[in-house]
């Protein structure tokens, strides 16, 4: 009798843990901690999906766009933004459940100041990969809002070459379609051959701390990215 009577209390507990989880899902609105933490975990797992940042092997290039499951977008210019754009865009859709990211494609760079054009899930499964750095398989997103979230990234204006000399400037996000034609060209002149657009050292770039630093050469830039752990 005490074991029916232990068990039924067991089974109590959990059609009352699964009716008000189903009612914090379906809930018509979200508190400011859970859309923070919410906005905290998107920051994670953009990062994770390509191992971006601080922890990882690339740095994104921004400004980028955040495409929300409703058909809108936000351009933002840093982490800060990006986490502010989904927090408050969790807190006007409380039913919403599915994760906003970056729009493709976008742009990161490597430590050996190699500019990557990420095209699709495909690229940047293979980018993370190939990075083989494994902090965000060790590390959940609880408590990423306090850690660093990037070592640098560039500020405009800046300029990249192509590996038939080709120099392309970039000041302000709409040249990055120019960059992303230039190599669409270069490549359908040479089928099969890599493209990565470099870097024209000197270039400045923003530190997390808000201190800008002038980067002399694919050797700077190199032990600058290993500096940041």
């Amino acid at each position: 009798m005490k074991t029916n009577l232990v068990k039924f209390q067991w089974l109590l507990i959990l059609v009352m843990g699964l009716f008000m989880a189903s009612c914090s899902e379906n809930s018509d609105t979200t508190d400011e901690a859970t859309a923070d933490a919410y906005a905290e975990e998107t920051v994670f797992r953009t990062q994770e999906s390509t191992n971006l940042g601080r922890f990882g092997c690339y740095e994104l290039v921004f400004p980028v766009t955040i495409s929300f499951s409703d058909g809108t977008t936000a351009d933002v210019d840093s982490y800060e933004t990006f986490k502010a754009a989904v927090k408050a865009w969790k807190i006007n859709n409380p039913r919403v459940r599915t994760r906003p990211s970056i729009e493709f494609p976008y742009d990161i760079i490597n430590a050996e100041g190699e500019m990557i054009t990420v095209d699709d899930l495909a690229e940047q499964k293979e980018l993370r990969i190939a990075c083989g750095k494994d902090f965000f398989g060790n590390h959940g997103p609880k408590g990423h809002n306090d850690r660093p979230k990037l070592c640098f990234r560039p500020t405009f204006p800046f300029s990249v070459s192509l590996p038939d000399g080709t120099i392309i400037t970039l000041t302000s996000k709409e040249d990055k379609k120019t960059l992303h034609d230039a190599v669409k060209a270069y490549i359908a002149a040479h089928p099969g051959e890599r493209v990565r657009p470099a870097l024209v050292f000197p270039v400045t770039v923003l530190m997390e701390d808000g201190t800008s630093v002038i980067v002399n050469s694919k050797e700077e830039l190199k032990a600058l990215k290993d500096s940041c752990k």
